[in-house]
């Protein structure tokens, strides 16, 4: 049972020896490349890279939330996997980006034979079938999954089918017929707070164009998204208790212990959870408030991440966030 699922402290501490011990020498503080640093919520220590591998050995469940496109993100998530496996751990892979449907076509490739390297037939296959024929997929998360079908990990899909979430984001729960609510399942968590949070942060996100019905039906899109997660995940980590599951999704989906964190800790309650954070170095970015409890709307939240790992500034886009997202909100308002 998935309530069964908890290790005794000395095979935590075990686990956390072979990690670092797998490690290969010269990847101590800093974490990756110069301007990358790691900082613990409480109390605001810098870690280096082998206090955060003793952490990431003692979890069952490890969010690495990303800034999608981000390559520094990208990169350190392929670090964490990587030494993972060097130390002797089959940790399985969940990808935000990819739908639980699509999950076979993930294993399929994974358990491909071995195939010369420049042979690159099986990965034009799997993105034509997930749809990815844009290319920055592939760039950003098909690293992770070469490197999963070099050791035949266990990978799968988490989230809801596109089309599904177009149809939540329009009709709402309400609007869907009885097949189409069979696709997810419902935790039953109600948060006042966390839902006034998010209203605000929907909002913003859509520069405030978006109409209060339409910030409703993005909630309730959310919340079926992060419920679907939660199954996938909490069944990923129940298949095999003794290894961990890495989960590849933008840092909102957990941002605060929140959404899928705090669905999961419902959901199986003995699981250890990791929530590391990665956000791009900028003006902005107020590291103390990242590490911080949030109080909002009459709760004390969290800090932000448990982790966070502050990565080199990118490119900034030239366009505005606003630039023509006035005119896609008034199309999903019809």
């Amino acid at each position: 049972m998935i309530g069964d699922l908890i290790r005794p402290a000395w095979w935590a501490a075990i686990l956390a020896a072979v990690l670092v011990a797998g490690i290969p020498s010269g990847v101590a503080a800093p974490a990756g490349p110069p301007g990358e640093t790691l900082h613990a919520a409480g109390d605001g220590a810098v870690l280096d890279y082998e206090a955060l591998a003793r952490r990431i050995a003692a979890a069952d469940v490890i969010y690495l939330g990303e800034q999608h496109g981000n390559p520094h993100h990208h990169a350190a998530q392929l670090k964490i996997v990587t030494d993972l496996v060097a130390a002797g751990r089959r940790p399985a892979l969940a990808f935000e980006v990819v739908s639980v449907p699509q999950t076979s076509e993930l294993m399929s490739f994974v358990l491909l034979p071995q195939v010369p390297a420049h042979d690159t037939a099986a990965a034009l296959r799997l993105r034509d079938e997930l749809g990815w024929q844009a290319g920055t997929e592939w760039r950003d998360y098909g690293p992770l999954l070469e490197f999963a079908r070099a050791h035949r990990l266990r990978v799968a899909g988490i989230d809801l089918p596109q089309s599904l979430r177009r149809r939540i984001s329009r009709v709402g729960i309400d609007g869907l017929n009885a097949v189409e609510r069979t696709q997810f399942p419902d935790s039953g968590l109600v948060d006042p707070a966390y839902q006034q949070l998010m209203h605000e942060r929907l909002n913003a996100a859509h520069c405030g164009f978006a109409s209060p019905e339409l910030v409703a039906r993005l909630y309730a899109t959310w919340l079926a998204r992060n419920d679907t997660m939660t199954m996938a995940v909490t069944a990923l980590a129940a298949e095999q208790p003794l290894e961990p599951v890495v989960v590849i999704l933008g840092l909102g989906h957990v941002e605060n212990n929140m959404g899928v964190y705090e669905r999961v800790a419902q959901r199986a309650p003995t699981l250890r959870q990791l929530n590391i954070g990665f956000r791009a170095r900028s003006p902005e970015l107020r590291i103390a408030d990242e590490l911080a409890p949030l109080d909002r709307f009459g709760k004390q939240f969290a800090a932000a991440h448990e982790i966070l790992w502050v990565t080199p500034p990118v490119a900034a886009d030239r366009r505005t966030p606003c630039e023509g997202l006035e005119l896609r909100m008034k199309k999903m308002e019809k």
